[in-house]
Formats: C-alpha cells, sequence, structure tokens
C-alpha cells in the first residue's frame, strides 16, 4: 500500500510538472508574438492582483466585525445565549478560514506575477543586448561598405561586406582531393596518410562504387532497377522578405523546438522526412551485409558520414512533426529498402525510425536538445542509432555527433559538423571511433575531415577510414602501427586504397529547389494510399511547398492550436482520473513499443510491426486525427 501510495504521489507530481512547463510554454509562446502581448500580460497580472486584494480586504472587515460582534456578546454588552454565542463563534471560524484562503490566494498570484514580470524583464533584457550587438555589427557593414565604396571609386578591387568579421565565415581551403573519376594521373588524395603515387585499386569489387565513362562522367552501378516513375523537381521557394529581427529577439536561449518559427524559415519537409533522408546511401549497409565484420564496420562508418552529406547546403529548418505524425518511404521496388518514422513523444520531442532492406535493418531513436545563442545554434543529437546484419549476427550502434549553424543573424549562413562518434560492434566488440574534426579559420586541416580507425576485439588497428563527410570517404588496410593504444602512429597499405563513398551531386537548379538532393525531391511527393497521419498529408507544409507562405502559415498556428486543445483535454482527464485514485491510460504510439535495449540499456522505441500489412487493407482505425 505505502508503494502505492507513493507511485500514485511521484506520478501525480510528474503530471503537474509537465502541465506546467507547458502552461509556461504556451505562455512565452503568447508573449514572443508581439511586444503588446506583454503588456497585455502586464495589465491583466495587475487587475488579477487588485481582484484579490479587494477580496482580501472585504474577507478582512467581515472577519473583524464578526469579531467585534462576538466581543460585545461576551462582555455581556448585548443579550445572548449559548447557542447564539456558538453560532457566532462558527461564523468567525468559517470567515478566518475565508480570510486565509484569500491570503493564500494572494500570496500564489503575486508569486505568479512576479514570475510573469522577471520573465518579461529578461526577455527585454536579451533584447536589448541583441539589438546593441547586431547595431555595432551593422556599424561594422556600414564601415565596410564606405571602404568598399571608396576603392571602388578610386578603381580598385571591392572588398567584401563582412571582411570585418572573418572569424565568423566559413571559407572553403583550396583542396587538391582527387575524385574516383578525375583523369589525374597520381592517386586520389588523402586526408590524414601521404600516399606516394602507386597502383590503386579503387571500388575493385564494389557494386555500389562509381565509375567513369570515356566523357568524364559519373556513372552509378548496381542501382535496383523498377520502381515508378518519380518527380524530378519542386516549386522554386519564393524570395519573399522578412522582419528577421522580429522574430529572433524572441528566441534568445530558448530550445529549438519551442521556438514559434514561421514557415518562412522552413524547408517543405518535416524532421520526419529528414531523419528517413539519412537512407539516401543505404546502399553502403546493402553492399556491407556481405562483407566481413571489421569491412562492415567500414562501411557504418561511411553511412553514418553520409548522412551530413547534405547539411554544407541545406540550413532551413523541417517542420516539427506533430505527436502521432508518420512517414513512410517503400522503396523496395527501386532502391531496395522501406522505412516508417513516427513522432511518439511530444515532452521531450522524439521520433522514432525503423528501416529494413536486403540483408540489413536500420532502426533509431531521434532526439535532441538544442540552444540559440543569437550568433550561432546548436543542435545536440540524443540517443543511438543501430544497425543490424543478420547474416553475420553483426549489431552497431553509434551516437550523432553535433551540428551547428553559424551566423544566424549577420553573415553567411554556414554548418559544421563537429564530435567523437563511437561505433561499436555489441556481437564482436569491434570498434570505430570516427572523429568529425571541428572547422576552425587557423587551422590547416582540410575542411569537413572524417578520420577513423576500425580495431579489432583487442583494440588493434586494422582499418583506415577518412575523408569527407560532404564529398567522399576512403578505407585503407593497416600494415603496421607502434603498438600504442593511446596515440597510435600507423602505415597504412597504399594500394589498398578504396573509395567506398562518394556524394551524389545535386540535381539541376537546385538552389532554387531549397537545395534539395534528388531523394528530398521525392519525400514530399504526394502519394495514395498512405496513412491519414502522414507527413505528406500535412496542409501547413504542402501549402509552403506551393509557395502560399501566408496561408501556410495560418494553417500552421491552426494545427498547432488543436494540438494544444487536445492535449489540455488529456491533461484534464489525467488529473481527474489522478484525483480519484483511478489508473490512466498513457499516451502510446500507433506502430512503436518503449523497450529496453539489450546492447547498451537505453530505452529505446522498437517496430512492433503492422504498419504495412495495415497499409495493405487500408485499415487505419489505429490512426489519430491530427491534421
Amino acid at each position: 500500500m505505502d508503494r502505492q501510495q507513493w507511485t500514485n504521489s511521484l506520478e501525480y507530481m510528474r503530471h503537474k510538472a509537465i502541465t506546467r512547463a507547458e502552461s509556461e510554454e504556451d505562455e512565452d509562446a503568447q508573449m514572443a508574438k508581439t511586444d503588446s502581448n506583454r503588456s497585455d500580460a502586464l495589465i491583466l497580472a495587475n487587475r488579477q492582483m487588485s481582484g484579490k486584494l479587494c477580496d482580501l480586504r472585504t474577507a478582512a472587515n467581515m472577519m473583524n466585525k464578526q469579531g467585534d460582534e462576538l466581543m460585545r456578546a461576551l462582555n455581556g454588552t448585548v443579550e445572548t445565549d449559548k447557542n447564539s454565542l456558538a453560532e457566532r463563534a462558527d461564523l468567525l471560524k468559517m470567515t478566518t478560514s475565508a480570510v486565509l484562503q484569500a491570503a493564500e490566494e494572494f500570496v500564489e498570484l503575486s508569486e505568479q506575477s512576479a514570475k510573469r514580470l522577471n520573465k518579461i524583464v529578461a526577455v527585454e533584457q536579451k533584447e536589448k543586448a541583441l539589438l546593441q550587438e547586431q547595431l555595432e555589427a551593422l556599424a561594422k557593414q556600414h564601415s565596410s561598405l564606405e571602404r568598399a565604396a571608396s576603392k571602388c571609386a578610386r578603381g580598385a578591387a571591392p572588398v567584401s561586406v563582412y571582411s570585418d568579421q572573418e572569424d565568423d565565415e566559413f571559407h572553403d581551403a583550396e583542396e587538391d582531393l582527387a575524385m574516383p573519376c578525375s583523369n589525374s594521373n597520381g592517386p586520389p588524395a588523402t586526408a590524414g596518410v601521404h600516399l606516394t603515387p602507386t597502383k590503386r585499386h579503387i571500388g575493385a569489387g564494389d557494386p555500389s562504387s562509381s565509375t567513369c565513362s570515356d566523357s568524364g562522367a559519373v556513372v552509378v552501378v548496381g542501382a535496383h532497377k523498377g520502381g515508378r516513375q518519380r518527380r524530378t523537381t519542386v516549386p522554386e521557394r519564393p524570395n519573399l522578405p522578412i522582419n528577421l529581427w522580429s522574430i529572433m529577439k524572441n528566441c534568445i536561449g530558448k530550445e529549438l523546438s519551442k521556438i514559434p518559427m514561421p514557415v518562412n524559415f522552413s524547408e517543405p519537409i518535416s524532421v520526419l522526412q529528414r531523419v528517413t533522408e539519412d537512407l539516401e546511401y543505404a546502399n553502403l549497409l546493402e553492399t556491407g551485409a556481405k562483407l566481413s565484420t571489421l569491412e562492415q564496420m567500414c562501411y557504418v562508418a561511411a553511412y553514418a558520414a553520409s548522412n551530413y552529406s547534405t547539411t554544407c547546403h541545406r540550413t532551413n529548418k523541417p517542420f516539427n512533426p506533430l505527436l502521432g505524425e508518420t512517414f513512410e518511404f517503400d522503396r523496395m521496388d527501386d532502391l531496395g529498402w522501406r522505412s516508417v518514422t513516427e513522432q511518439v513523444s511530444h515532452h521531450p520531442p522524439a521520433a522514432a525510425h525503423h528501416a529494413e532492406g536486403n540483408g540489413w535493418t536500420m532502426y533509431q531513436d531521434f532526439t535532441m536538445t538544442s540552444r540559440f545563442r543569437g550568433k550561432y545554434l546548436s543542435v545536440i543529437p540524443i540517443g543511438f542509432t543501430h544497425v543490424v546484419f543478420p547474416a553475420t549476427k553483426s549489431h552497431f550502434s553509434y551516437r550523432k555527433i553535433t551540428t551547428t549553424v553559424h551566423n544566424i543573424i549577420v553573415g553567411k549562413l554556414w554548418i559544421d559538423n563537429h564530435g567523437d562518434m563511437e561505433i561499436t560492434n555489441h556481437e564482436t566488440n569491434e570498434k570505430c571511433l570516427l572523429k568529425f574534426v571541428p572547422y576552425s579559420y587557423f587551422s590547416r586541416e582540410q575542411p569537413r575531415k572524417v578520420y577513423g580507425i576500425v580495431r579489432d576485439a583487442e583494440g588493434i588497428p586494422k582499418y583506415v577510414v577518412q575523408g569527407t563527410w560532404d564529398k567522399s570517404i576512403d578505407m585503407l588496410k593497416v600494415s603496421s602501427w607502434n603498438g600504442n593504444h593511446e596515440k597510435p602512429k600507423l602505415e597504412v597499405d597504399e594500394t589498398s586504397l578504396k573509395r567506398i563513398w562518394t556524394a551524389n551531386p545535386l540535381p539541376k537548379n537546385a538552389e532554387k529547389m531549397h537545395n534539395f538532393t534528388k531523394l528530398a525531391i521525392e519525400l514530399n511527393e504526394p502519394e495514395e494510399g498512405v496513412a491519414p497521419t502522414d507527413s505528406r498529408l500535412r496542409p501547413d507544409q504542402r501549402l509552403m511547398e506551393n509557395g502560399e507562405w501566408d496561408e501556410a502559415n495560418r494553417k500552421k498556428l491552426e494545427i498547432e492550436e488543436k494540438q494544444r486543445v487536445v492535449r489540455r483535454r488529456r491533461e484534464a482527464e489525467k488529473e481527474l482520473a489522478m484525483k480519484k485514485g483511478d489508473k490512466y491510460e498513457e499516451y502510446e504510439p500507433t506502430w512503436f513499443v518503449r523497450v529496453q535495449d539489450e546492447s547498451n540499456g537505453a530505452l529505446i522505441h522498437q517496430f512492433k510491426g503492422g504498419y504495412w500489412e495495415a497499409k495493405e487493407q487500408q485499415n487505419w482505425e489505429k490512426c489519430p486525427d491530427i491534421f
């Protein structure tokens, strides 16, 4: 009984904490819209305080009056019997209780008003600091423009408007990294290992590698045939003006998922579709399924790095999914895999992803923490990605690395991916520490460099994986090393060089189509027979893709308000059930179930099946109404 009481109490307090956080989130969103909302909030708080103070004074006056009458009765000033005296005493007790309750309500309202006032003051202070920073940046730009105009008047070459901000801008260093299709006589330059001109075996025996025609064009070999004809373009992105300051000034220090962004900052796909885009180079997993476990590690590392290949072009934010939103992508006919993704949690926002292909299975939980700091935005993914090869019983897992968007307000936007990614084969205990080198203006390292050492179960280096996360990845065999596990110095077999991944080129006019890749263009293409919760059916996202941004913003607010109404109703039902001591069924995802992962002990959402059968039968009765 004690245990049950503790469980109920803790569950109730958890519910209250979530409710309080979500109500504060709604209040923050309302307060962030306009400056007038903050004034209205203060006026409302003042009215409420005045009303409660008036109630308190009325109750206090009544208590004083009844107290005086009771004293006169006790002193014999007025004639009264015992029953009347008892009634007067009870009445005074009730009035005293009313005064205490009014006082408690006044104190509680005072605390809430103080918190609200502190929030408003903090927002105003942050806006003032950011405004000062932007004014300084504008002053620097103005000075640069004046110098540029002066030089142009003298006939000299103009300078960049952002020349005073070189430490914040991204500059690609000149690269001499030959591609597999290069006509150069020498070997491709590889990051981290010096190679002398020797005989090369690039892509030998690799059905996913690229070959060259006589004209030097890249021809992809081994692609799956079949499948329906898919679209090759999306409507061009309109070049509409927006008051950036009016949006960004309210976002400093907030979680990315809580920022009320208009569609002007978005791309017309959801986070679920962006997560599915990881599978663009799933052919690496199909190839790896046929190899030894150490070679599989190299291909999994290349696959993990390839997930970031589009981030150098794409700086817009995908749509935040609604709770219960799904996205399926069945490419078995042409690419050899199919995928299901579902938004399984609202606090914190989390998506579960399951994909299966020829000889492999991949699943992951995607949630993240993020902070906007004015000049940059950092996105730190949380959770593991798993890759399983049933033929070799290999089970790989890894955590994704940090992505940082620079020059949010002033300057040219650019993205960097950085951090260490440890890939583990839980079946053999083989590991690879894949380093994404952070960009530094003063560093001599190749921009966007990736370097990793694949070790066997004893920790002995067997392969080197290296390249860049936006262009290509190579693997080489280790011929010898110094035996130092902490700071290994390696010698590699130059003839073993093999390019295992090369990024696909962007389609023609991609810069006008959100810099989408071929696969990204196909993600949001309308498709019949999908679940009613599918991202393709989200109306604000479709309006945004079609260039109807004003209507998309209106529809986005409408959908988000509908989600809030459902959430509040669910909270009220849960609170009522808890007060009665009844059990309340928490929200459960439709296609996934929460379990503990056997490999690392973390809680994950496991695909429980049934989606493809429901699609075949067109039975979507389990799906909630979210759009």
